[in-house]
């Protein structure tokens, strides 16, 4: 059973730090924004070979009267709950330099509420000079405390042998409640990255393919800021999805959490196998969203189109829509696109259909011989033309540099001179004899020497 631990505590206390250096990892965006984390935030960890399951949760505050109608606020702190019950024991979180305040306490009481094992670890004791502020800590009457500064990564040694020795400590009946418990070795995992614009729906339809309410959704731009990773399990196979925060055009960026999470949400094409890019149908495709689209293009990654809220278009326009779809999109190339409702989860199983196609083409391998005769038959059909030399441009021999993307190198005479309208043309050929419409292909020109030839000095 891998051990569960839950980050509890007021905002800006240094929950995501500490998250963040557990995992070794930039998982959770830090700011001293309140209420940064709106999501459950999960990672893993070690300490002596044994692995760690840790949980990243919004700051606990009190409710107001007239916040009971802020549903994001009511949506963060429904999250922390479910993540306290995931867990197997808390780590609650103060800060020092502040001391003691009425929420401390306040957030205390709830915790105590859930029996569970708490550590209590004290944050930020660098910024602090009188013993005394420290000192008070312990009238919360937990045993295991622990007196850290993440900033500069003093007593967190300490940290990890206490977290350690409770783990220990836990009986296996404790580690039952571990959500993780059913947790099978599969064979395949694949990565997928969910992105767009604010507002489309990507955590709805997250939500709706893992069946659970993992991710706060909200009508309001923005809700999402972290890259949020949750899990699908199936035969033999594991989807990784990650939601990540929408993209705005860049004079609506307003604040710096707003570039941070943008910044992360690009970043996150890469570290994933597929992209998803994610539309809303009843506004249309607008110049950002083709922005995002060229974006991930130019990453190289395998990625297709998914048009949601189409519940939202009458019948009779829908003929129409797909049209003008059809044609904003002309420029990419056997692109496949999606059409699905989050809200009514209809079209769900296309996606998951279209991540195992893809996937079954990622594991394609070719030849050279194959990948040669394919190149012949290209040129065959569409000439080559003359270089700017006058000299004939010839393509030799074709083979496989690496997978994932698919990277194929090309030998020939006078390469460099290859219009660009060419090469694209001859992406495209092998994308449909090799039967990989789904799979973006890098082709690089290499001229090949004639040992033959002696060079002049």
């Amino acid at each position: 059973m891998i051990p569960t631990i839950v980050l509890i505590g007021r905002s800006n206390v240094g929950k995501s730090s500490l998250f963040n250096l557990l995992i070794k990892s930039n998982s959770s965006l830090i700011s001293n924004k309140k209420q940064t984390t709106r999501d459950r935030n999960y990672g893993f960890f070690k300490i002596k070979q044994q692995e760690f399951y840790i949980i990243d949760t919004s700051g606990i505050d009190y409710f107001k009267k007239k916040e009971k109608k802020n549903f994001i606020k009511i949506e963060s702190y429904n999250q922390t709950k479910i993540a306290i019950k995931e867990s197997d024991f808390i780590i609650f979180i103060v800060d020092a330099y502040e001391g003691i305040t009425e929420l401390d306490f306040y957030i205390l009481k709830k915790i105590r509420r859930k029996n569970k094992f708490i550590i209590l670890v004290i944050n930020k004791i660098d910024k602090v000079h009188k013993e005394e502020q420290i000192i008070d800590f312990y009238n919360f009457g937990i045993k295991k405390i622990c007196k850290i500064s993440v900033v500069h990564k003093k007593g967190i040694s300490h940290l990890l042998n206490v977290i350690y020795n409770v783990s220990k400590q836990l009986t296996k009946e404790d580690k039952i409640k571990n959500f993780l418990c059913n947790t099978l070795d599969y064979f395949i995992k694949v990565k997928i990255c969910l992105i767009g614009k604010p507002n489309v729906g990507k955590s709805s339809i997250i939500n709706n393919l893992i069946n659970d309410y993992r991710i706060i959704t909200s009508s309001i731009p923005g809700t999402t800021r972290d890259a949020i990773t949750v899990s699908l399990k199936g035969k033999n196979i594991e989807y990784i999805f990650t939601d990540t925060a929408g993209i705005r055009k860049r004079n609506k960026r307003k604040t710096l959490l707003e570039k941070l999470s943008e910044k992360k949400s690009i970043n996150m094409i890469k570290k994933n196998n597929i992209s998803i890019i994610i539309i809303d149908v009843n506004i249309g495709i607008q110049d950002q969203d083709l922005s995002i689209i060229n974006m991930v293009v130019k990453s190289r990654c395998f990625f297709f189109i998914v048009l949601n809220k189409w519940d939202l278009i009458s019948k009779g326009k829908k003929n129409e829509i797909k049209k003008n779809i059809n044609y904003q999109l002309r420029f990419i190339k056997n692109i496949k696109i999606i059409y699905i409702s989050a809200l009514f989860r209809q079209g769900l199983k296309k996606i998951i259909n279209q991540i195992n196609i893809i996937y079954q083409e990622s594991l394609k391998v070719f030849s050279s011989s194959f990948l040669t005769n394919i190149i012949n038959k290209a040129v065959i059909q569409h000439p080559l033309s003359m270089g700017v030399t006058g000299k004939a441009i010839r393509l030799k021999y074709a083979h496989l540099g690496k997978k994932n993307p698919l990277f194929i190198i090309i030998h020939g005479t006078q390469t460099k001179y290859i219009s660009r309208t060419y090469k694209k043309y001859l992406m495209h050929f092998l994308q449909r004899e090799l039967q990989i419409p789904n799979t973006p292909i890098q082709l690089f020109f290499k001229d090949s020497v004639n040992p033959y030839i002696k060079t002049i000095n």
